[in-house]
């Protein structure tokens, strides 16, 4: 069709033929006619003409995360017996995507072809859609076009953000036991008595050999082979009530980048890891660089269920774990505001893994509720934590400016009578 230029010329030509014919004036006939039949003959090259155009596009990578570019490479062909005008290209991008891609490229001579480069910048975690590349054929006037799809869509997937975090240190015998797992990734054989070593600070004080201690005149504790295994669990809570905020500011957003920071952790270090939510059908338990990247994806599409605040399918999760026969090293349970029937239900897990964890991110931090509605979220978040604290369950409360790394490397510590509201980490 005319671009606006060629319409304004036809308009014009259109015009002066009209004149022209009025007043009998010959020659201004002629170039009123001349403009009209140069606007049909740009038509005519950009609709008619022998090239023939085809359109390649590859991405790299075709898994990327937040804020890092992304290349498009697209190789344009002419297999057409006939020049191909000058072009201008678009490639369509969804919302979340940003970056340049329009551009123009000059005629392709028949069987040349030209290569371009772009670059986009996903701001959050999903699944996006790059394309259709729409290619527009203009004539050397730049009095039509026409329009065209080229290539169709390319999928791209943005993976959560990840912050790099190290194995959180232990105390007592669990740390000992801990290194030597690490060792022995199969994990301990039953319950059988081990070896005999020195007391140290967060021993079961019910494992003092009384015998042995008299005899060296300082306590000695019974270490025991416990059946952990080298397998963690990280559960995501994708219920909609316990979080708050919008698009990247969401605590939810925050809770998935933990999630996934948790599962590189835990491919880094040697582990076996599974990933579950409260809907959905997670991830089972596996190893390795492939097993990291599904559990990744399956980050990256997840997407919020549920807005019932009755809706207690993280709870019957929780409690499926709880009732699992074999014995693992950690559980990480990562949700947004904590009530007391989630920390009752954490706390039973206690007894099937060596280490219980819950990394939450309060609605009320994340929302723009009144002062007072924050108070009471936050003395509802301490005491949540003060009863997880009991069952040896450690909790890292995190805010809209904290980071997981900050806080997760610390050692388990017990919940203070008052803690006062601050844009900080709170390790309790």
């Amino acid at each position: 069709m005319p671009t606006g230029r060629g319409w304004v010329v036809a308009s014009t030509g259109l015009g002066i033929l009209v004149l022209g014919a009025i007043f009998g004036n010959q020659p201004l006939q002629q170039l009123g006619f001349g403009l009209i039949a140069l606007v049909g003959l740009a038509l005519l090259v950009v609709r008619r003409g022998r090239f023939s155009l085809t359109a390649a596009r590859t991405i790299s990578p075709a898994r990327t995360r937040p804020q890092q570019q992304v290349s498009i490479e697209l190789v344009l062909t002419n297999k057409g017996r006939g020049a191909a005008p000058m072009l201008l290209l678009e490639e369509r991008l969804p919302p979340g995507l940003s970056g340049h891609t329009r551009f123009g490229l000059h005629g392709i001579e028949p069987g040349g072809h030209r290569e371009a480069g772009l670059r986009v910048t996903p701001a959050r975690r999903g699944r996006y859609a790059i394309g259709p590349l729409q290619i527009s054929v203009i004539d050397p006037f730049g009095l039509a076009r026409t329009t065209s799809e080229a290539a169709p869509p390319t999928p791209l997937l943005v993976h959560p953000a990840i912050e790099p975090l190290g194995l959180p240190r232990e105390q007592g015998e669990r740390r000992s036991m801990s290194q030597a797992s690490l060792r022995r990734l199969s994990g301990g054989r039953g319950e059988d008595f081990y070896t005999m070593r020195e007391y140290v600070e967060g021993d079961d004080l019910r494992k003092v050999h009384w015998a042995s201690t008299a005899k060296r005149g300082r306590f000695m504790i019974r270490q025991e082979e416990t059946p952990w295994h080298t397998r963690a669990t990280v559960v995501v809570d994708d219920r909609a009530a316990p979080y708050e905020g919008s698009a990247t500011s969401s605590s939810f957003e925050r809770a998935a980048s933990a999630a996934a920071s948790l599962l590189d952790l835990y491919c880094r270090s040697g582990y076996g890891f599974s990933l579950v939510t409260a809907h959905g059908a997670g991830l089972a338990s596996g190893r390795g660089t492939d097993h990291l990247n599904r559990g990744l994806d399956l980050l990256a599409t997840l997407e919020l269920r549920g807005s019932s605040s009755g809706d207690d399918s993280f709870l019957q999760r929780v409690r499926e774990l709880e009732g699992a026969a074999a014995h693992e090293a950690a559980l990480v349970v990562i949700t947004g505001a904590v009530g007391a029937a989630e920390a009752l239900a954490v706390s039973r897990c206690a007894a099937r893994f060596k280490q219980v964890s819950v990394v939450s991110f309060p609605a009320h931090r994340f929302g723009h509720l009144s002062t007072r509605a924050r108070w009471e979220g936050e003395q509802r978040t301490l005491e949540a934590a003060r009863l997880m604290g009991r069952a040896r369950v450690r909790s890292v409360v995190l805010g809209p400016d904290d980071l997981l790394g900050a806080a997760w490397g610390s050692p388990r510590t017990t919940a203070r009578k008052e803690v006062a509201w601050g844009a900080r980490t709170e390790l309790v």
